[in-house]
């Protein structure tokens, strides 16, 4: 490795508490979970069974409020009472946001579920992957995917299975709830579909992706990375910005003709794809073309 790598990894990997931070950049040079690093499955007591509400028909009550929001005051009444409810009231929001077709609605319980779906629910959750509501099933994988559980595992892949027999007629937004959820279950089983999602959306999604990436790091998906190095440039910098959430060090040498790639892009996610394989650290939010060659 000659002077030109060395002071392009010193610069990533040591010195990035310098770089300056630029606001509205591309995900995947921000870190997807600033608010508490990596999620940690051991830390968390799973429940088994929802606790039963303090008052059913004041959720019912509540849910009304939210659902109707005759004025803003009346929505937000409903949403502060479910949200007090919390963990109980899962199970009634979500059923009834399965069932509404008004997207306004729809934000609001959005919103109230966003608040009361906790790690701890993910074993729970996961009983209505199969739920025969469309919207319900597919918060229920969208959730799940942001807290990694290897538990759910059966059931994720059984959810992504039943996708890709759908083929065509499967719901866009399920179609990629089952595939981000059963790869944070830990499975591989829809790699090449989250590769497709990287390579289009991942301005998007790539902070969703990173976090779901991690339950897979290791030698497959590196090897089947690496092999995708060779491709179109827009499959390239897919398989750098995956490899920075799931390739293992065996990448690493792989990676080092990179720095030296005359496109500054290529050079930026490679650093950030070496930050992700050596050390697991995120990426970093901004390198200049300067930053990144070194010259």
């Amino acid at each position: 490795m000659n002077s030109k790598h060395l002071l392009a990894l010193a610069f990533a990997l040591l010195l990035a508490p310098t770089v300056v931070h630029a606001q509205g950049g591309d995900p995947l040079l921000r870190d997807p979970e600033k608010k508490g690093g990596k999620f940690d499955s051991s830390k968390v007591t799973y429940l088994t069974a929802w606790p039963k509400p303090q008052k059913k028909e004041q959720i019912t009550t509540d849910l009304d409020r939210v659902v109707k929001a005759s004025i803003p005051e009346m929505a937000e009444g409903g949403h502060q009472g479910l949200v007090a409810e919390g963990t109980a009231a899962v199970p009634f929001v979500l059923e009834r946001y399965g069932r509404e077709k008004d997207d306004e609605v729809l934000a609001r319980l959005k919103a109230v579920l966003m608040e009361i779906t906790k790690p701890e629910q993910t074993r729970l959750l996961a009983q209505d992957f199969a739920h025969k509501d469309v919207l319900h099933r597919t918060f229920a994988l969208w959730r799940c995917a942001a807290w990694p559980d290897a538990q759910i595992k059966p059931l994720a892949e059984a959810a992504w299975a039943k996708v890709v027999k759908q083929g065509e007629k499967a719901d866009a937004d399920e179609r990629y709830a089952a595939a981000l959820c059963t790869t944070a279950s830990g499975s591989l089983a829809a790699f090449d579909a989250v590769f497709e999602i990287a390579q289009k959306s991942w301005a998007k999604k790539g902070g969703e992706l990173r976090i779901a990436l991690e339950a897979v790091r290791g030698p497959e998906p590196t090897k089947t990375l690496l092999g995708r190095l060779g491709g179109e440039r827009k499959a390239k910098i897919a398989a750098l910005k995956m490899l920075a959430g799931c390739g293992d060090k065996s990448a690493v040498g792989p990676l080092k003709p990179l720095l030296d790639d005359t496109d500054n892009e290529i050079r930026v996610v490679t650093i950030n794809a070496l930050r992700g394989v050596v050390d697991g650290d995120s990426p970093l939010d901004q390198l200049s073309a300067h930053a990144s060659a070194c010259n």
